[in-house]
């Protein structure tokens, strides 16, 4: 019985040792983020190493996360994509983002201009409450049949 007694007593007391859990992530309000990664040029065939940074506002609707962004990328072959999207995704548990994203797109390569759209998806995980790292893959189609493939690692700050 003593063992019975020992052992409620210190499941109850459980609770009281373990840490508090680190408050939900915010997927609201301005960000900035910079990112890494590898695009394929299907219509040049050059495949490079990509860098970039974006700035967007996201809106948190309650689980779901609706946003916008500005986004310049450049790489070592393709000289350098600008973009304007936005993105839908839904929260999954407390820190993560899963998302789709889409808009308007134009790629600067070997001088020349190209218009175009560009959708994507990806995650975005939460590292406290204003940090974030992701992970997304991209598909740009363009005039004259250029398309670009690109796929991205990036962090970033909430505010």
């Amino acid at each position: 019985m003593l063992t019975v007694a020992l052992a409620a007593t210190a499941l109850s007391a459980s609770p009281a040792l373990a840490q508090d859990a680190a408050p939900a992530t915010s997927f609201s309000g301005p960000r900035i983020g910079v990112n890494i990664g590898i695009a394929d040029d299907h219509f040049f065939g050059a495949e490079s190493f990509t860098y970039g940074a974006e700035a967007g506002y996201d809106f948190d609707m309650g689980g779901a996360v609706l946003g916008i962004s500005a986004e310049i990328q450049d790489s070592d072959e393709i000289t350098r994509e600008l973009a304007l999207t936005g993105r839908a995704g839904a929260q999954v548990g407390d820190h993560a983002l899963l998302y789709v994203t889409g808009g308007y797109s134009n790629v600067r390569a070997y001088g020349v201009n190209f218009d175009g759209f560009r959708i994507g998806g990806g995650a975005e995980l939460g590292i406290g409450t204003k940090g974030f790292v992701k992970f997304e893959q991209r598909y740009g189609n363009y005039e004259y049949g250029v398309e670009l493939y690109q796929t991205l690692i990036g962090a970033g700050l909430r505010f």
